[in-house]
């Protein structure tokens, strides 16, 4: 039996989502008075909440403290937490097997059965 286990999440990686993430919302907000949606702030605050987590990891404590901080900031403004994200795939059916169909027509000999 495998076991799952938590898999450790690199800082560059989760650094380069908030960079990227950031300057797709300048991008996007360049020249309009702008604000992020509700599911954008709790984007930011998930990702912000695991750098904070991978700081905490190496000893960097004051930064993660710095990090949590912003993360709550970006909760509060997402509407708060009422637990995790629910997925909305779990309620969906299971798909169907694809079935291959031969719909060629083929020529029939014979009389015709139109009456």
């Amino acid at each position: 039996m495998k076991t799952l286990v938590p898999q450790v999440e690199s800082f560059w990686l989760l650094s380069a989502d908030l960079v990227s993430a950031k300057a797709l919302v300048w991008f996007a907000s360049v020249g309009r008075d702008s604000e992020l949606t509700p599911e954008a702030h709790a984007y930011f605050a998930d990702r912000y909440r695991r750098l904070a987590e991978s700081h905490r990891r190496r000893g960097r404590l004051e930064k993660a403290a710095r990090l949590e901080a912003k993360a709550d900031d970006h909760l509060q403004a997402a509407g708060g937490s009422d637990g995790p994200p629910y997925a909305a795939a779990m309620a969906m059916p299971r798909p169907t097997r694809f079935i291959r169909t031969n719909a060629v027509g083929t020529p029939h000999s014979g009389p015709p059965d139109a009456a």
